[in-house]
């Protein structure tokens, strides 16, 4: 009963949004259901109550929907640390794309070949806006007081008072019955000195407090080489900094070692350095009527190569090759390291210098290299990269194979790749890299070792990075279009050598690929991803991958693999050494291969064949050679290990279908055992319903209702279509001059109820068992995903529509149709007498099509459904007639439908 129970369930939550749209439609066309029935009101009710029930929903739907455009919803701006800094991140990646170099820094780029060489320090406004300099924190003894600072009195013990005082013009500060203090040019400790003891002498028994309250401002004159020169207000707390934020910061042709301050007619020298941790030099603030000059950039050195900090640095006054260094934050090697000079002659000649010693003086305009130790220590040792439990540096003498460099298959994380491991390789002559592959498990078994040399740098790939090579952002830029992941560095490297290089290097990927259009752009399918059950039978392509590069159905690797990163050119080398295995496999796709492998290896590295196949073949179309085809007898697969294949070969597991569809059939109803099935291949519905233990006494199969889901989607289309058909000849309708107003508006409310019906995908069939076995031409082949309901025999005709009682009459056998309307109480004055359907019960309709129908001898089977509908003049005045009565069969036929579907319970 359980299992009844929940296919009962299943079908009502599948049938419901179509009662609703359905009704919906037959209201339209006056198709009313009444309350009151005759005979059965039980269907009737049922109808009613969803009807009335949808609309309610569907009318508190509307409400919360309009009071929800009238209300605006609060947006949550809450972010995460990591969300932060992400978007500073992208927002860094997206300033230095807009990064335009100046005159100094193209010309040591150009002499040094380092196109990241920047000048070092301008940065420090590119944040900054300066700021109002208010008072915030605690605010030294050492403040220099002025007129117009205000401080905050207060007095506890005999006399308890707070009052604020503000520092005249004259410079005296007057505070209560204290005698007036002289305050302006004095430090503000010394103030507080002299309010405690005026306090003593004045006011026994009473602590005074002091604390600085206002700050006073000050006009300042910013000019020279800034952003925005002019005058500024700021406070007595800023300082030059301060200003030159305020003013836009420094320009790159303006120096920031030499910064003019000029006060009273001194002139003194800044050096904003200082701020940037190199040298030292005291804070000096601004105070009113002060000029900040900033002139043109002085002497320059630019250093590049192994130090901590390269950079374009100004010179002020002489310096050594040590002072620059520091200026870099040193060499990132300790000791070995070699400098060279790049050096311009008073000829105007670039000569290169050998410096002996760090105390060597430098020239302005000097390039300075550092150059790492010598590359024989590189040469002693080998680094392990990747999908290991121990990267990292080896020294060579211990390591000489890789297998000593990796130790063992338990050094080797879980899910690592063996057929494949890249080994980056320079060449000690030409100093010029190259890329080997080696056989991973033939290196650790030693039946394949692989000698390393000195500065090898070995990768080791997990599961996850080869499915990297078959996500679908790989196969759209293999196929020539457009990286839809930017961020990623290795699909940006591969983009622009597909680009370059327009071969066919890299077809291995893109064989079971096909390139549909889907929502107006071009996207690649993968022909080989999707397999029914466990056979090798392709379902239709999957074109849901989009340019924002969502993921297929099982594939893995979404992000961009680290290893990728650190190493982009190692994408295109491993895509080039792959072999295309596809078929009734459990992971398609492109498989790089150090050498020749076995057919056996690689299938187990693509998770190895599907279950429950039957009889498969390995097919093998190698890059150069004849086609073959071996047998996989089942037990024997251990016969492929002599099987070889090598790159560029494509390999496919070729097996017949599978035995049962890959979803189940639901029967409701009158059966003995309804319930949920699966279905082998090719089962007819005549087998299901045997198996189902046959129909009940009360079956009637006349009035099954079998839906599938390829004709609800076809007939889903069909109503689009159609709607769309009519809209398109209503606006042009609507254009011409005296056209009825009503008819347009009946026919678009109309074209609305069509665009929003449900279909439910019924095909008239027949489900008799006694006439499918005399008639096997009549048994339906069974999909995945249909439905059977077998309602019981029912003793009511339905009559709905334009008639003066609808409802459910008693049925009478040979009764016409024009006998039951009549019963009905016949038709109303709106009525179209011409346009009677007949719906019979196994979902067939037929137009009672002679003029005089209530003569009509159309037989009238037990659960039919007779539809008078509305006359439908007003819609004559705009020729679309024909197509509103052929639409108006369709939603009579699916409102039968839906009244045998409300019986079912």
């Amino acid at each position: 009963m359980a299992i009844v129970r929940a296919a009962s369930n299943a079908i009502h939550a599948l049938t419901l949004p179509f009662v609703r749209r359905s009704l919906q439609a037959a209201v339209i066309f006056g198709m009313a259901l009444p309350a009151s029935a005759q005979v059965d009101p039980r269907v009737i009710e049922q109808l009613q109550g969803r009807l009335q029930g949808t609309q309610d929903a569907g009318a508190q739907v509307d409400r919360a929907r309009e009071q929800s455009d009238r209300v605006a919803l609060p947006m949550t701006t809450e972010i995460t640390s990591e969300e932060r800094e992400l978007r500073r991140q992208q927002s860094r990646i997206q300033l230095d794309s807009l990064y335009r170099p100046s005159p100094v820094e193209r010309q040591y780029r150009e002499r040094l070949g380092d196109t990241s060489l920047r000048q070092f320090g301008y940065d420090l406004f590119r944040v900054s806006e300066g700021g109002s300099g208010s008072v915030t924190g605690e605010v030294s003894d050492g403040y220099v007081l002025g007129p117009g600072d205000e401080l905050v009195v207060t007095f506890q013990g005999a006399t308890n008072s707070s009052q604020n005082a503000r520092v005249a013009r004259d410079g005296r500060l007057i505070v209560g019955t204290l005698p007036p203090i002289r305050a302006a040019g004095r430090t503000l400790g010394s103030v507080r000195t002299s309010l405690a003891e005026a306090t003593r002498q004045n006011l026994l028994g009473t602590d005074v407090f002091v604390s600085l309250g206002g700050v006073r401002s000050a006009t300042v004159l910013v000019g020279g080489e800034v952003e925005r020169p002019g005058q500024y207000q700021v406070t007595a707390l800023s300082d030059i900094a301060n200003a030159l934020a305020l003013a836009g910061g420094v320009r790159k042709a303006g120096s920031l070692r030499n910064i003019r301050l000029v006060r009273g007619g001194v002139t003194r020298t800044v050096d904003l350095y200082a701020l940037l941790g190199i040298g030292t030099a005291p804070r000096i603030r601004v105070q009113d009527g002060d000029r900040i000059v900033v002139p043109v950039i002085g002497d320059t050195v630019a250093v590049t190569g192994a130090v901590a900090r390269p950079g374009i640095y100004e010179l002020r006054g002489s310096a050594s090759v040590g002072d620059v260094l520091a200026f870099a934050g040193g060499a990132l090697y300790p000791r070995g390291y070699q400098i060279a000079i790049s050096r311009i002659g008073e000829d105007g000649r670039e000569t290169f210098v050998r410096p002996q010693g760090t105390a060597v003086a430098i020239w302005s305009g000097d390039g300075v290299q550092v150059l790492s130790g010598s590359a024989g220590a590189a040469f002693e040792r080998v680094v392990l990269a990747g999908h290991v439990r121990n990267p990292g540096p080896r020294a060579l003498s211990a390591v000489p194979t890789l297998a000593d460099l990796i130790g063992g298959p338990e050094d080797l994380e879980l899910g690592t790749y063996m057929p494949m491991a890249v080994i980056v390789r320079r060449n000690p002559l030409t100093g010029m890299r190259s890329y080997e592959a080696a056989d991973l498990r033939g290196a650790l078994d030693r039946s394949r070792p692989v000698a390393l040399r000195g500065d090898d740098r070995v990768y080791v790939f997990s599961a996850d990075d080869i499915a990297f090579l078959n996500s679908s952002a790989t196969r759209q830029i293999i196929l020539g279009q457009p990286n839809p992941r930017p961020q990623c560095l290795a699909l940006e490297k591969l983009e622009s050598l597909v680009a370059d290089t327009q071969s066919p290097r890299f077809n291995v990927i893109t064989r079971g690929t096909i390139t549909v259009e889907r929502g107006g752009r071009d996207v690649a399918a993968s022909a080989g991803r999707a397999l029914t059950g466990a056979g090798g039978i392709d379902q239709p392509l999957d074109v849901s991958q989009t340019r924002q590069g969502q993921a297929a159905d099982g594939e893995r690797g979404a992000e961009c693999p680290e290893v990728f990163e650190d190493a982009p050119e190692l994408l295109p080398v491993l895509i080039e050494h792959s072999v295309s295995v596809g078929g009734a496999v459990r992971r398609p796709g492109a498989y790089p291969v150090a050498s020749s492998i076995s057919a056996e290896a690689l299938i187990s590295a693509s998770d190895g064949i599907m279950a429950n196949v039957r009889d498969p073949m390995l097919d093998i179309t190698p890059a150069a050679g004849a086609f073959r085809r071996y047998e996989m007898p089942e037990g024997q697969e251990d016969r492929l290990a002599n099987v070889l294949v090598s790159a560029g070969d494509d390999i496919r597991v070729t097996a017949n279908s599978a035995a049962y569809e890959a979803g189940a059939v639901l029967l409701t109803g009158e059966f003995n055992s309804p319930g949920l099935y699966t279905i082998r291949k090719g089962e007819r519905l005549s087998e299901l319903v045997a198996r189902a233990g046959g129909l009940t006494d009360q079956a009637y199969p006349y009035g099954a209702v079998f839906t599938r889901r390829s004709v609800r989607d076809q007939q889903q289309e069909g109503f689009k279509r159609t709607a769309r058909e009519l809209n398109t000849s209503l606006l042009a309708l609507a254009s011409q001059e005296n056209v009825n107003g009503q008819a347009i508006a009946a026919a678009g409310e109309l074209i609305q109820t069509l665009s929003s019906t449900e279909a439910v995908g019924r095909m008239v069939i027949e489900a008799d068992p006694r006439v499918l076995a005399q008639r096997s031409d009549l048994d339906p082949i069974l999909d995945g995903g249909d439905t059977l309901h077998i309602p019981k025999k029912p003793t009511y005709v339905l009559a709905l529509g334009d008639v003066s009682n609808p409802g459910a009459l008693q049925f009478q056998p040979g009764k016409s149709v024009s006998e039951y309307v009549a019963e009905a109480g016949g038709t109303q004055s709106t009525a179209d007498g011409g346009r009677v359907f007949l719906v019979l019960p196994n979902g067939s309709a037929q137009p009672v099509r002679s003029s005089f129908w209530r003569r009509s001898n159309a037989v009238v089977p037990p659960g039919s459904t007779i539809i008078v509908p509305k006359n439908l003049q007003p819609l004559r005045t705009l020729g679309i007639v024909r197509d509103v009565a052929t639409i108006f069969g369709q939603l009579a036929t699916a409102v039968a439908s839906v009244a045998i579907l409300a019986d079912r319970n």
